[in-house]
């Protein structure tokens, strides 16, 4: 292992929702690049609550931190002005502390049917706030990683919002892609 260290916060797309350790993105990524990866996701975590814990993440001393979330923050409807307002708080704190930054955009929500709980369209709500995410990592000049990149249903769990172990190889996929040139 190197002694660059990479930090990934979020919510359940990053814990690795109902997957085998050996099997999570993130301890694939790890194998990968040789780095030490600490996963920071929380099932059902916001924006606000990986704010709120921001400062755990810094007292492992990452060389590296990646943030993905939002998604969850959609499902409460949460609009994206919010949302974007907290990652950038932990980017800016991350770079108060000389940590590289890097920005997940989240995957789509494939269950085109499903409102969120303030009766928008959820799928929509997500494909709005990728790019709106997107567009912010280019305006602040943050490397991202479109974990959406590649995804299709066959990638997902049942419930159209989880990836399943194939989905975990593509997401370690599109994260090694950027990350590669970093570590």
């Amino acid at each position: 292992m190197s002694l660059k260290k990479l930090a990934c916060v979020g919510d359940s797309i990053t814990f690795g929702y109902e997957i085998p350790e050996e099997n999570k993105w993130t301890k694939l990524l790890e194998e990968k690049l040789k780095i030490e990866v600490l996963n920071f996701g929380i099932n059902g975590d916001t924006t606000n609550g990986m704010l709120s814990r921001f400062n755990k993440v810094l007292e492992e001393h990452p060389t590296h931190i990646l943030i993905t979330g939002g998604t969850n923050d959609l499902w409460y409807g949460l609009k994206d002005e919010e949302i974007v307002a907290n990652i950038n708080a932990m980017v800016r704190h991350a770079k108060h502390e000389n940590i590289e930054c890097f920005v997940g955009i989240p995957i789509p929500f494939l269950n085109l049917n499903e409102p969120n709980l303030v009766d928008e369209d959820y799928a929509e709500c997500v494909r709005s706030f990728q790019a709106r995410l997107i567009k912010f990592c280019r305006l602040k000049e943050l490397p991202y990683i479109d974990f959406s990149k590649g995804m299709k249903k066959q990638h997902f769990m049942n419930d159209g919002l989880h990836p399943n172990i194939l989905g975990q190889e593509i997401m370690v996929n599109s994260a090694e892609k950027v990350l590669k040139n970093w570590f």
